[in-house]
């Protein structure tokens, strides 16, 4: 976003604005979208059409910029559908439809897992149970079969559980469980050890 705007002004010449409030202005609005980008940038004395067009575009087009998956992860994701036992990998996320389908897309994930769960277009987020039953329904699990694996405590660990399924937590930074409920019995720093811990679980 700041590339957006920082570029926009840029090429109009412009440079006495106060771009970080503007950025935390657009954030607040819609963490993701720019159709809010005229209307914002009016609000600050800003009423070029063509400079929120110039803004939106540069978003669209670099939104992602720098975006990949973490090392070895399609690699993992693939030894996981290789174990025995494993009948599918599915995806749970917050956010909206349009972003996350077309982010999925450019990671080229959708080859990789069976489905994926949306919250943007479920109309429920994590850490509500809800969601985590629609990825059960989808997967054809009870939640007694299946494994969860997220990062976020409040969202994704807390959520499953919520859910009755049984939690891997993703701590990459080795932190302490930042929760009152008990943490979780199971805890990986590195996603490549995955394969190796799935299968002392069943």
């Amino acid at each position: 976003m700041r590339g957006a705007f920082a570029d926009a002004f840029a090429a109009a010449g412009i440079d006495d604005v106060e771009l970080d409030r503007i950025i935390a202005e657009s954030i607040a609005i819609h963490p993701h979208g720019s159709d809010h980008f005229p209307d914002l940038l009016a609000q600050h004395g800003l009423s070029d059409d063509g400079l929120a067009l110039g803004a939106r575009r540069w978003y669209h087009r670099n939104r992602f910029l720098g975006l990949d998956l973490y090392p070895g992860a399609r690699t993992v994701l693939r030894d996981l559908r290789a174990l025995p036992g494993v009948r599918g990998i599915g995806l749970v996320t917050n956010g909206p439809a349009d972003v996350q389908r077309d982010k999925i897309g450019l990671l080229d994930l959708w080859s990789e897992i069976d489905f994926a769960v949306i919250s943007g277009e479920l109309g429920v987020e994590k850490p509500d149970p809800r969601i985590f039953a629609e990825a059960l329904r989808l997967g054809r699990r009870p939640a007694f079969a299946a494994v969860y694996i997220g990062d976020s405590p409040e969202f994704d660990i807390e959520g499953a559980r919520a859910a009755g399924i049984p939690v891997i937590w993703m701590n990459r930074a080795n932190i302490a469980w930042p929760r009152q409920s008990p943490a979780p019995e199971h805890t990986i720093s590195e996603l490549s050890t995955l394969p190796e811990l799935l299968p002392t679980l069943a």
